[in-house]
């Protein structure tokens, strides 16, 4: 758009809809307008920005290059005006309808998830969460100094020191086997584990992986004829083969109790990776961010907890 004059404040919110929902009638649907309004909407966003923006498409509304261009920088100055409204106001979960995006890349991700949704939903019923388990998200950081993702849950700390890294707990590794392997027990020694195959996970890149992903055991891996994607594949390798597999500690609850899987300790020293709450410091005085943050890092610590690898919710173990 060159020109701000004379257009309607009310059609970016238009624009962000369709864009994040590529539907106009799930647009209308979450700003509260009939399907006829959003269109009439659409049209004026049309003619004020002389292009199509959205074409039609057997999956839905696909968007142009001119409205991928200019999503960014409208989702961003749209934040920034809620949060400063947020700010003026003050933050009421039981009224907010403000949206969060937040990523966790660990392996329990999807638990973590949840977890937090269901946390969030009985404070703050109108407030959406999004959440993005993918690995490796690199892009992360950028993200976050965009104002694109608000914060992260992830084995890496950021380095850059306009972020804040907050420890959630240290997680940890055990290995697994199926419940009727018949060499396996709680109790191997590297001699046994050196005699047996392993299904591993690929690795991050070296500047990615945290320190305590090296040594002995991921020697003893080197040489796995079967590598998988994510830790979540792990057990259903495991389970169906006498292969052994590595798992964090906070998943070791799902391969004993619901997979019935033996669980072996790794040989020597305990394995410590630290978990991280990322975000950026521009959030700092963001009440609702705030908000946020303190329901992440409690529901984070409880998992904590009942994985055995915290004491309480406010000491590390």
């Amino acid at each position: 758009m060159t020109s701000m004059r004379g257009i309607d404040l009310n059609l970016l919110l238009v624009f962000e809809a369709l864009y994040e929902t590529r539907s106009v009638s799930r647009a209308g649907a979450r700003l509260g307008l009939s399907q006829s309004a959003t269109s009439h909407a659409l049209g004026r966003l049309r003619e004020a920005c002389r292009d199509e923006l959205f074409l039609r498409a057997p999956t839905g509304m696909t968007p142009t290059p001119v409205a991928n261009r200019i999503f960014p920088e409208i989702h961003v100055a749209l934040g920034a005006l809620r949060q400063s409204v947020e700010e003026a106001r003050g933050f009421d979960p039981a009224s907010s309808t403000r949206r969060f995006e937040i990523a966790i890349p660990h392996p329990l991700g999807p638990e973590f998830a949840l977890r937090i949704r269901d946390a969030a939903l009985q404070a703050a019923p109108g407030v959406r969460l999004r959440f993005d388990t993918r690995t490796l998200a690199d892009d992360a950081p950028v993200l976050m100094r965009e104002g694109l993702l608000d914060l992260a849950v992830d084995w890496i700390a950021a380095e850059d020191d306009r972020f804040v890294n907050r420890r959630l707990f240290d997680d940890s590794l055990v290995i697994v086997a199926r419940g009727d392997h018949p060499r396996a027990t709680p109790r191997m020694g590297w001699k046994d584990l050196a005699k047996e195959e392993f299904v591993r996970c690929h690795r991050r890149a070296f500047e990615r992986r945290p320190k305590a992903l090296s040594g002995k055991l991921w020697d003893l891996m080197a040489d796995s004829r079967l590598t998988v994607s994510e830790y979540l594949e792990v057990p259903f390798v495991v389970g169906r083969t006498d292969y052994l597999g590595v798992l964090p500690k906070t998943m070791e609850h799902i391969a004993r109790t619901d997979l019935r899987m033996i669980v072996i300790e790794v040989p020597g020293p305990a394995i410590r990776i630290p978990i991280w709450l990322v975000w950026h410091e521009g959030r700092r005085r963001d009440a609702g961010h705030a908000w946020l943050r303190a329901l992440v890092h409690r529901e984070m610590q409880a998992a904590a907890v009942e994985a055995g690898l915290l004491v309480d919710a406010s000491s590390p173990k």
